[in-house]
């Protein structure tokens, strides 16, 4: 994700919070918003081949890691939506996604956060 200089996600809680939303600048190297897998399963056969069941791809499959550099007010805005909040809203440049904080971390001047994605809100 080197594009990810001017790159901005926001977070907002899905029910009206009037402090409940923040922008977040993900550090490139750490955050992971862009990854995708299939539904897919093998399973072998008597005849030694196998077969594929092929379910597509789901946006509620993904997890998104971000992680951003930490400051005070950033870390209590994340952490009252982490605790309060019973969904959230993730924008990013492909899509707005229904979602809740799995995780949240401070460490070493850095918050990370792991995202389950339920849902493309975009589709």
């Amino acid at each position: 994700m080197s594009e990810l200089n001017n790159f901005k996600i926001g977070l907002a809680s899905y029910a009206y919070d009037v402090d409940g939303a923040v922008m977040i600048a993900p550090l490139p190297g750490d955050t992971d918003v862009r990854q995708s897998e299939r539904r897919v399963t093998r399973t072998k056969t008597l005849d030694g081949g196998c077969i594929i069941t092929d379910g597509g791809v789901a946006a509620g499959d993904r997890t998104f890691t971000i992680v951003s550099q930490s400051n005070k007010t950033l870390w209590d805005l994340i952490r009252s939506m982490h605790e309060d909040a019973q969904w959230v809203t993730v924008s990013t440049d492909e899509a707005c996604y229904l979602a809740k904080i799995e995780r949240i971390q401070e460490q070493d001047g850095k918050i990370n956060l792991s995202i389950l994605i339920k849902e493309d809100l975009t589709v």
